[in-house]
């Protein structure tokens, strides 16, 4: 359980984070992004966890969906986006494991017999630790009563998800960049390394000249939980390396390549800020301003993570993901 900053939960790595409520913002990017592509927009309700987004590819062998989400809510939508052109599903990618993007892969499997999932191995270590200690911890918050009640569901969620882990490895091992077909739509699956997490994979969609990039994009900040800093600028810089003319993040609306410029320098200055010597107050403010495209009505919880996220950095928290 890694979003205490966001439900303001006493847990695991999220302690003594600030609660903040904020208006939840609608799920207005559900919907076709063109090239047989669908995108199942996240959410993230007051007081509760967030949810990634999902996209569903369709190629000429059946329908591929990129993250599966936390709730049952979510699940559903994807559910209506997989019978709505009535393709079978054949495969299953996930970016990392966070669990808003592996929640759903259990019964997305039990309801499509014979998908494959394509992840990175980053989920066995995970298992075997962060998400180890997580659900620990999780279980003491609740004997506790240090989890608030709208949070209560989600929590027991992942647990119950934690509980059945081994279903949650991949089926094809994803660990070096790869150009595939996957149901018979060529993409090629890319790696970047102690980023977000111990590893990460990205889609390169060529003939859209679209990037679906996980959490390696989120708003209303970045989220640092697991993540090595320094990786995961250079992962943005394999991005923009890339020919895409679109990304689609883990969390928030499609961008067009100048917005994801926009994005990556704002995450750039963020991390030099806490990185420096300055308050760290300059540097949330300094996030603020350069995504105030995306945070909108959500500036209160923005900052609180950015402050969040910005002590991490500076006391050296998340150097161990850089070696790890």
């Amino acid at each position: 359980m890694r979003w205490g900053v966001f439900a303001a939960l006493a847990v695991a790595s999220c302690t003594a984070k600030p609660a903040v409520e904020t208006v939840p913002a609608p799920r207005t990017y559900a919907h076709g992004i063109g090239g047989a592509t669908f995108l199942i927009g996240g959410t993230f309700p007051p007081g509760r966890l967030p949810d990634g987004n999902s996209v569903i590819l369709y190629g000429p062998e059946g329908s591929i969906v990129v993250d599966t989400g936390r709730r049952v809510e979510h699940l559903t939508a994807i559910q209506q986006g997989l019978s709505g052109l009535g393709f079978p599903l054949v495969a299953i990618v996930n970016t990392h494991w966070h669990l808003d993007h592996v929640s759903g892969n259990p019964a997305l499997k039990a309801a499509h017999p014979g998908v494959k999932v394509y992840g990175t191995s980053a989920i066995d270590g995970a298992l075997a630790g962060f998400l180890a200690k997580s659900a620990e911890s999780s279980h003491q918050a609740l004997a506790d009563g240090a989890v608030s009640a709208t949070a209560i569901p989600d929590v027991e969620g992942d647990l119950a998800t934690i509980a059945r882990g081994s279903e949650l490895r991949p089926d094809v091992v994803i660990d070096e960049p790869r150009d595939m077909m996957i149901a018979g739509r060529p993409l090629s699956l890319r790696v970047a390394r102690r980023a977000v997490t111990e590893r990460d994979l990205w889609i390169y969609d060529a003939d859209q000249k679209r990037a679906i990039v996980g959490d390696l994009v989120t708003v209303p900040a970045p989220f640092l939980d697991t993540a090595c800093p320094e990786g995961w600028l250079q992962a943005l810089d394999d991005i923009a390396a890339s020919s895409a003319e679109q990304v689609v993040p883990g969390h928030g609306p499609v961008m067009p390549i100048a917005d994801f410029h926009r994005w990556r320098g704002a995450f750039g200055d963020f991390i030099a800020c806490a990185r420096g010597a300055g308050a760290l107050e300059g540097c949330a403010a300094g996030w603020l301003a350069g995504a105030a495209p995306w945070i909108g009505n959500d500036g209160a919880r923005a900052k609180a993570m950015a402050d969040y996220y910005g002590g991490l950095i500076r006391t050296g928290k998340l150097d161990g993901y850089c070696t790890a």
